[in-house]
């Protein structure tokens, strides 16, 4: 395998729709499709949203299996498989009727998204070009970054002639004919040859941290990615009740998130070019700083009026969600190499789903019975902590290279 060049890859194009679908039909679908199915089946948003939540939690049991199943058989065959358990799954969502079908049928759709979404996608481009996988990466993240943008319309545009049902066969048929294929055609990785291929061996990568000398980063990275994902979650899911606290429009929540899905993608684009001049670990700060600096902005709302404030909080949070990503995907790779990289990333992958599944009930929760106030402060503090996590990887890492640096010769 060769040095990838600046060029973007086809491969990895094709990568980037199969993660916006993986996306845009297992994720994001249920924001529009939660309230339709429970209007219709005459259940409480409440169960719908709450199995949803508790999908996610169960979810992070199976990242670590399916992390394990990548490093034994490769991306390509798990990919191939979640595309087609996607497919089943969404197809047998459109024909439930009762609230433990309902249940069943998320559950499978959530271990189904595991296999197909951001995590597997990494760990074929990491199989593919080792330590050259940066750049890669950041294609396929510019791409599924407009994953919201691309299916929220095309939901809404089916909702207008057809129902609930109707548009899940629908997503089902995306995964079957675009995501299945595309799968198909990554290459298998060549396990057996790599000890002894040296063009394999050019793009392998040990890692900078010795294997007894990992604890500390994986706690750091745990830390540093379910802080970032819990702060995305809460916002997704409780920014309309947040501004409405705030005395603010719905119009301008509806604005605010127009904002952060472009600036999100752009921070993506500025990465992907200048990206290879700044350390893995650094790309972690900017992400949980600028996180932590879009929520300063909503807080010091409280004290001034006008929109400006908002639309300041959206750039600033679009482009920690954007890099976020792209952390997650290039430190695990950094600090501890490329072998086991599907089973390093499902372990932080359990930490971040079980953060991510437990902060819309968390968020919603202080919101109600403490107030806007506390709600700023409990998410204020989550921040903190994955902006201090993200610095001591900055530290792990250049201690690491200054080790690196001293042991080799000359």
């Amino acid at each position: 395998m060769n040095h990838p060049t600046r060029a973007v890859e086809p491969l990895s194009l094709l990568i980037g729709v199969s993660m916006t679908i993986g996306y845009g039909t297992l994720y994001y679908p249920f924001a529009i499709l939660g309230p339709e199915i429970a209007r219709a089946q005459g259940w409480s948003n409440s169960f719908v949203f709450g199995v949803f939540s508790a999908a996610l939690l169960t979810s992070a049991i199976s990242a670590s299996l399916v992390g394990k199943a990548m490093d034994r058989f490769g991306a390509r065959p798990v990919m191939v498989a979640g595309s087609c358990l996607a497919a089943l799954t969404l197809a047998n969502l459109s024909s439930i009727n009762t609230m433990v079908g309902f249940a069943i049928a998320m559950l499978l759709i959530e271990f189904s998204a595991r296999m197909v979404q951001y995590e597997t996608g990494f760990a074929a481009l990491t199989a593919l070009h080792g330590r050259y996988a940066r750049r890669p990466i950041a294609h396929v993240t510019l791409v599924a970054g407009f994953a919201s943008t691309v299916f929220w319309p095309l939901i809404h545009w089916l909702l207008g002639f057809m129902d609930w049902r109707g548009v899940c066969l629908v997503l089902a048929a995306i995964n079957l004919l675009v995501a299945l294929p595309i799968h198909i055609m990554i290459p298998r990785a060549n396990r057996p040859r790599a000890a002894y291929d040296p063009a394999e061996r050019s793009i392998r990568d040990p890692g900078l941290l010795a294997p007894d000398n990992r604890k500390a980063a994986f706690v750091a990275m745990a830390v540093a990615f379910a802080g970032g994902s819990f702060l995305m979650s809460a916002v997704h899911t409780s920014f309309f009740l947040i501004l409405q606290e705030m005395g603010r429009a719905a119009a301008l929540a509806a604005l605010a998130g127009a904002v952060i899905g472009p600036m999100q993608v752009a921070a993506r684009l500025i990465e992907m070019f200048i990206g290879e001049r700044v350390s893995s670990s650094i790309v972690g700060v900017i992400s949980s700083t600028t996180l932590l600096l879009g929520l300063a902005c909503l807080v010091a709302g409280l004290w001034f009026d006008g929109e400006l404030i908002v639309i300041v909080f959206a750039v600033s949070f679009g482009i920690g969600q954007g890099l976020n990503f792209i952390a997650r995907a290039i430190l695990p790779a950094r600090l501890y190499g490329t072998e086991g990289y599907g089973a390093l990333t499902g372990k932080l992958a359990t930490v971040r789903l079980f953060a991510m599944a437990g902060a819309p009930v968390s968020t919603a929760m202080v919101l109600s019975h403490a107030g806007i106030g506390m709600t700023f402060t409990f998410l204020m503090l989550v921040a903190a902590l994955s902006v201090a996590a993200s610095w001591a990887l900055v530290v792990i890492e250049k201690n690491a290279n200054a080790s690196a640096m001293a042991a080799s010769p000359g």
